[in-house]
């Protein structure tokens, strides 16, 4: 093997690592803002449902995230629950790129329906449009999706309801500068006219001698 397609080679693996790696390690943060956090029953004071809102958070290329926890709160009794026909809530969230700075907001939105009551909870949520949203923030590609939700139990249960999301992270398809596999073709073009140079050469030689 020839030394210009040893480099031609080492450029390709140096290439193609370095955008793996950008693509695998993006650090961003986040924030869900719920509205409104806490979600009345029809015509009830008393039967509601409270939304957490939380903390602003770090994480690393693509990752699920928690949207937002449930909890159920009633006083009604089991024959006469608290009723949601059409409890409209939306999700802010706040989504920041670290290495750019860059921020955006996207917004989702929804509504719960079902009862509770004392000791009872049967509560279902159900996605509005859009239901998947995507941003460009500095050189990458943020595309999120509300993901499962998990019913709140009756009031006094130990473990909240949930709504998650998942967040994928890619790079932005290069524009001026050709792609990977361009510069892996590109690579391996210049080593073939390295050989086709040096097959050329010998048999110059060759039929000389």
């Amino acid at each position: 093997m020839t030394h210009f397609s040893k480099a031609a080679i080492a450029l390709v693996v140096v290439v193609v690592g370095t955008s793996q790696a950008r693509a695998n390690f993006v650090p961003w943060a986040y924030n869900w803002e719920p509205t409104p956090l806490v979600i009345h029953a029809d015509g009830s004071t008393h039967g509601r449902l409270m939304l957490t809102d939380e903390p602003i958070k770090l994480a690393n290329g693509t990752s699920d995230v928690v949207v937002t926890n449930i909890r159920a709160f009633s006083t009604a009794p089991r024959g006469r629950p608290d009723h949601f026909a059409h409890a409209v809530v939306i999700f802010t969230l706040v989504l920041t790129d670290l290495q750019s700075g860059q921020t955006a907001l996207l917004r989702f939105g929804g509504f719960f329906t079902g009862t509770i009551s004392v000791s009872s909870a049967n509560v279902r949520f159900h996605e509005g449009p859009p239901r998947m949203d995507s941003v460009e923030l500095g050189d990458h590609i943020y595309t999120v999706t509300l993901g499962r939700y998990s019913p709140p139990g009756p009031p006094g249960a130990l473990n909240a309801g949930m709504i998650s999301a998942h967040v994928e992270v890619d790079n932005v398809p290069p524009l001026k500068s050709p792609a990977p596999s361009s510069l892996v073709l590109s690579c391996l073009g210049l080593a073939g006219l390295g050989l086709i140079g040096g097959w050329r050469r010998w048999y110059s030689n060759g039929a000389r001698h």
